[in-house]
């Protein structure tokens, strides 16, 4: 069993990292704005940015948001239904305003008592960062 401090290091790199992490990657990967098509003229010589243009470097990161989206969700799918539903419920959703839905709504759409929830909720965050630090593609973003 890991030790009190590591279990909590990694459930704080979930929530802190990862759960913040994944909306961004949500956004990139769902992207559907490209880089500027239209030509342009100067005087100066124009700095490349390597082997790709533009285009080319979008596709690439939202192929690489999907893949990271994508691996979350196989590794959250390796989790008791129960523990993928409370972190779906208190993480994966926002509210209209944009914020994580409160735990007391959470626990009661879960049918659990407040104790239980709470128990639960650290259980289903410390697995999830088992999962998630043995995934290369997860990993690879830190």
């Amino acid at each position: 069993m890991a030790k009190r401090e590591d279990k909590e290091e990694l459930i704080k790199w979930v929530i802190d990292k990862c759960l913040q992490k994944y909306f961004e990657m949500e956004l990139q990967a769902n992207a559907s704005h490209l880089p500027s098509m239209t030509s342009r003229w100067t005087d100066t010589p124009m700095h490349s940015n390597g082997f790709h243009s533009s285009t080319e470097t979008a596709a690439i990161k939202k192929a690489s948001a999907a893949e990271w989206v994508e691996a979350f969700h196989v590794n959250l799918k390796c989790l008791p239904e129960l523990h993928r539903k409370l972190i779906q419920l208190k993480y994966l959703s926002r509210s209209s305003d944009g914020k994580y839905l409160s735990d007391d709504f959470v626990y009661t759409e879960l049918n659990l008592s407040r104790s239980a929830y709470y128990l639960l909720k650290k259980d289903a965050l410390y697995w999830l960062g088992l999962q998630l630090a043995d995934d290369s593609i997860i990993r690879s973003e830190y």
